[in-house]
């Protein structure tokens, strides 16, 4: 019966990639003092850990399409700046800062381990091999969105997503979770709440 159960939840996950996926994030915003301006301009800001991190890149390209639906735009370059530094936009309104974090959780039934991050591969379901014992890996994926204001360093935004599932295509559900995270921006909900991204059907390899 156990196993009966692994083969009929990995069909049901494996049948889910090839259509739309209902991605439902759990997400958390806050606002700090006034509501934060919309239209406005943006510069990413990195810690320094996240100075030379191609991943750091993959995160904030993703991140501007998300930021550009809520009419948040980069602010332009100067001439010869750096990427992620205070020099790079001294003109834009918000610093925004991104963070990231995808792990392995659990097995289908509940067994509960951590491992494997943003960069890693994770190309497969744990537990698929020749035999019967079929457990896919559930997957996290969270992100950390927080805008300062560029001038007083004050926090005016936070907002923190995150999604469980069986799927470990970070490339095409990061998009989504991004999505909910500014959901609802300048002025979000208060408290906790799903917010349901519709992601059109992808490989989950």
């Amino acid at each position: 019966m156990k196993q009966l159960l692994g083969i009929l939840c990995l069909a049901a996950a494996l049948c889910g990639c090839a259509g739309p996926r209902l991605i439902d994030s759990d997400v958390q915003s806050f606002v700090s003092g006034a509501v934060p301006a919309r239209p406005a301009s943006y510069r990413f800001e990195r810690l320094p850990s996240q100075a030379d991190s191609p991943q750091q890149q993959q995160l904030e390209a993703l991140a501007a399409t998300a930021l550009a639906k809520v009419d948040l735009t980069p602010a332009p370059l100067v001439s010869g700046a750096v990427v992620g530094t205070a020099a790079a936009a001294p003109t834009a309104q918000y610093a925004v800062q991104l963070s990231v974090q995808i792990e392995a959780i659990r097995s289908l039934y509940g067994d509960s381990f951590h491992g494997g991050f943003w960069g890693h591969s994770m190309g497969h379901l744990g537990g698929m091999g020749l035999g019967l014992a079929l457990e896919p890996t559930w997957y996290r994926h969270a992100v950390h969105i927080v805008l300062r204001d560029s001038h007083s360093g004050q926090a005016v935004y936070e907002s923190k997503a995150s999604f469980e599932g069986p799927w470990p295509d970070s490339a095409h559900l990061l998009p989504a979770i991004l999505d909910a995270a500014l959901q609802g921006y300048p002025n979000p909900p208060a408290g906790p709440r799903k917010v349901v991204v519709e992601l059109p059907g992808a490989s989950s390899r």
